[in-house]
């Protein structure tokens, strides 16, 4: 079974800078983000995952995004959404080139928010009639698609995070087209994070242009009825990452045998396709507690 993340790792910034260091940040030239994606990708390559993020440290997963395309001015929208330049790649590659120094064997994935959780999360000034204005999606997830253009050569997937698909807020037809709009004719594998309880809009999320789907399994227990038909493969949510309690292996253990128990009745199910990750991201949590819910999740894949 292959262990991941579902992306964002805390933020750790240098306490003391050297004499150089502080000369550039005088000069606003010290890049703080950069000593953040090092210790990202360093624990996570320690606690032994297999697909790593590069911790998306530079803000939430809505500003790194809207503060760097053309349209919005900060979480407003005040005129048309396109691409202005890649938003993610120069933190992948400093990341990739972190990793090819530790262990060669890591891979690295990419994530970029979606374009209607984006949308659902702006305020709409200008140009747009609302956030739920297929025109402003449609817009996102053209730009979101010259990312992925930019990036699909240095990752080994890409992943979609869409949590705005499990409150309903969104119509799933145009949800749909708007993942097309980044996906398609990519040769590229593509997985979809949507956290919340999914187990009532399962067939429509199952319809989506994407390889993976990424859900809560640890905090969400009525997710795992999809298990017995979900078609596609499997990111496994096994940490609860809302909780500062770091949970042991056997607590882990028992929650991915409870999904590979349900899993045995479904025919389209191996365990090729079954990626462990925590069930979301870990921005909010302590470096320390997020680095040994990783390790002791590790720890319950590998005695599995």
């Amino acid at each position: 079974m292959i262990t991941t993340v579902v992306g964002s790792y805390p933020v750790v910034f240098k306490e003391k800078l050297s004499f150089k260091e502080k000369i550039l940040d005088i000069f606003g030239l010290y890049d703080k983000y950069k000593y953040a994606i090092e210790i990202a990708v360093k624990d996570q390559i320690s606690a032994g995952i297999n697909i790593i993020s590069d911790g998306q440290v530079r803000g939430d997963m809505i500003n790194i995004f809207t503060k760097n395309m053309y349209g919005f001015d900060e979480n407003r929208v005040i005129s048309k959404v396109e691409f202005m330049k890649p938003i993610t790649l120069k933190d992948i590659l400093y990341a990739k080139n972190i990793a090819k120094k530790i262990n060669p064997n890591v891979e690295i994935k990419g994530i970029i928010t979606g374009p209607c959780t984006l949308a659902s999360s702006v305020r709409v000034e200008s140009f747009y009639t609302d956030n739920k204005d297929e025109n402003l999606i449609f817009d996102i997830a053209k730009a979101l698609r010259k990312e992925v253009e930019a990036i699909k050569n240095y990752v080994s997937y890409i992943q979609i995070d869409e949590p705005i698909l499990s409150t309903g807020f969104i119509d799933f037809d145009i949800a749909r087209k708007a993942i097309d709009i980044i996906t398609k004719d990519i040769n590229k594998e593509f997985a979809m994070h949507v956290c919340g309880n999914v187990y009532n809009i399962a067939e429509e999320l199952y319809k989506f242009n994407v390889d993976i789907l990424y859900h809560e399994f640890a905090s969400n227990k009525k997710n795992l009825e999809i298990l017995e038909t979900i078609p596609k493969k499997i990111g496994f949510g096994c940490v609860n990452t809302k909780s500062r309690k770091v949970e042991s292996v056997d607590e882990i253990k028992e929650v991915i045998n409870s999904g590979l128990e349900i899993l045995k009745n479904n025919p389209n199910f191996n365990k090729s396709k079954l990626y462990i990750d925590p069930d979301c991201g870990m921005r909010l949590l302590s470096r320390d507690i997020a680095y040994n819910k990783l390790k002791n999740m590790v720890l319950a894949a590998k005695s599995i």
